[in-house]
């Protein structure tokens, strides 16, 4: 099976770390790709794209980490390594480092990226959604704008629409033919604005998306997120990333059913993140079928998906795409 991944920030590598996990378990065979945004703008990953002049290598980094090869504990301990008290280096992520090295010696974005997946021993393949060095911006419903996926979610307020600048920036290789040869194909988890909506937003992504035979599958974030999404529910965020793709693309709605433990959902709700809540009437409407299914992993500081049961879910709509289509023609 053929599953491709589009996001980024913590929520892709999730997913990825999830289904490398259920083929070494060897349940079933799958093949993977992670189409990943590259607009981010802050911390280490924004001062080295403004040096180089590239898009932001972050979200690329997690998601090479997530997939990478066996035995490889020390290289992932390694790029996960943030720098601290050194002049020039400090809050700069080894990873980040890595990469722009790679970029260097290939002499361009691409490049790099072909010789990252090597690094990695990856049998799978992390893609940039694009390989334009891109800006994201966001109009709000006050008229005003920014522009700079890290100042983005501080503005805190509704955002009527995001695009990039340049706008429909041309695909990176192997980005369309990934989406044509699909089985599934997954939109988060992640920031829906800075994370997932950014690279459908390249030219040629939405429309190859609609084209696609695969089984399309919006997984809703577990939590709202201040700056973001702070009101919505998970129809709030179908209906959202719906506006960036041709009608009827999406079929399936992935909502969780488990809720966290009552100080730690106490200790979210200081930082105005809640529970996401779900209507299926409501996810039906918007022409995607409901799937409701325990998926949270909680552990004693964070709310995150349990990456093995959302990819045991994906692989299982992945093999009813057949069944999915009637159900969606339906509903």
């Amino acid at each position: 099976m053929k599953v491709v991944g589009i996001g980024g920030g913590t929520g892709l590598p999730v997913l990825l770390s999830g289904l490398k996990r259920l083929r070494q378990s060897g349940e079933c065979d799958i093949r993977i790709t992670a189409v990943v945004a590259v607009s981010d703008s802050g911390g280490s990953t924004g001062n080295l794209r403004a040096a180089l002049g590239i898009p932001a290598m972050g979200d690329l980094r997690n998601c090479f980490i997530a997939l990478a090869g066996s035995p490889l504990p020390v290289l992932k301990a390694v790029c996960r390594h943030r720098f601290h008290g050194i002049e020039g280096l400090s809050g700069h992520s080894m990873g980040n480092l890595i990469l722009s090295a790679l970029y260097q010696m290939a002499g361009d974005f691409d490049g790099m990226v072909r010789l990252a997946n090597h690094l990695f021993q990856l049998k799978d393949r992390v893609l940039p959604g694009t390989s334009v060095p891109v800006t994201l911006c966001a109009d709000f419903f006050d008229g005003s704008i920014v522009r700079g996926e890290s100042a983005i979610p501080l503005k805190r307020m509704p955002i009527r629409r995001v695009w990039l600048d340049p706008e429909r920036p041309l695909p990176a290789p192997g980005v369309l033919d990934a989406i044509a040869e699909a089985d599934a194909i997954v939109f988060g988890p992640g920031s829906l604005y800075t994370s997932v909506i950014p690279s459908l937003l390249v030219a040629g992504v939405a429309d190859a998306i609609h084209a696609s035979s695969a089984v399309k599958i919006h997984v809703c974030n577990l939590m709202t997120q201040a700056g973001e999404t702070g009101t919505y529910t998970a129809a709030d965020h179908l209906r959202a990333l719906t506006q960036y793709l041709p009608s009827g693309a999406v079929d399936v709605c992935v909502v969780n059913t488990r809720s966290a433990g009552p100080l730690l959902q106490k200790r979210y709700s200081q930082s105005g993140a809640q529970f996401v809540t779900a209507s299926d009437d409501e996810i039906r409407r918007l022409g995607a079928v409901p799937q409701r299914a325990d998926l949270l992993q909680e552990n004693n500081t964070k709310i995150r998906h349990d990456g093995l049961a959302l990819a045991r879910l994906v692989v299982a709509l992945g093999s009813r795409r057949r069944e999915w289509e009637v159900l969606c023609a339906e509903s």
